[in-house]
């Protein structure tokens, strides 16, 4: 329980680009005692824990919570949310032929010659 605890308790703080060493300096404690925290080699107190929640402005429930938090986690390597930066490059990709083909269709067409055979009629 105290891993389960640690690590929702790092996936909130990374996902709103908080450091250990933020968290450590406003619970008035050691980096290393919080990353312990985080580690889940050390049991916070209800006290700490409602502090830890008051920080990340979550209610202190979401850190028991059998399944995953409700609260959506982006990766912090990753600028484009869930989407990889390749996924977004494809899509950007496939969005400018779209334009492509799009400006092609609104292209007034050009008359067809006239053949031979027409031209006698």
């Amino acid at each position: 329980m105290k891993k389960e605890i640690g690590t929702r308790i790092r996936k909130l703080r990374e996902s709103k680009d908080y450091t250990q060493d933020n968290m450590a300096a406003e619970l008035e404690i050691t980096a290393g005692a919080y990353a312990k925290i985080e580690r889940g080699e050390t049991d916070p107190s209800a006290t700490r824990l409602l502090k830890i929640a008051e920080i990340l402005e979550v209610d202190v429930t979401i850190f028991f919570k059998d399944n995953t938090p409700s609260v959506k986690f982006e990766d912090p390597g990753n600028q484009y949310g869930y989407a990889t930066k390749q996924d977004v490059e494809k899509l950007t990709h496939l969005i400018q032929q779209m334009n492509r083909e799009i400006e092609k269709l609104k292209s007034p067409k050009t008359p067809k010659k006239k053949t031979a055979a027409k031209k006698r009629k």
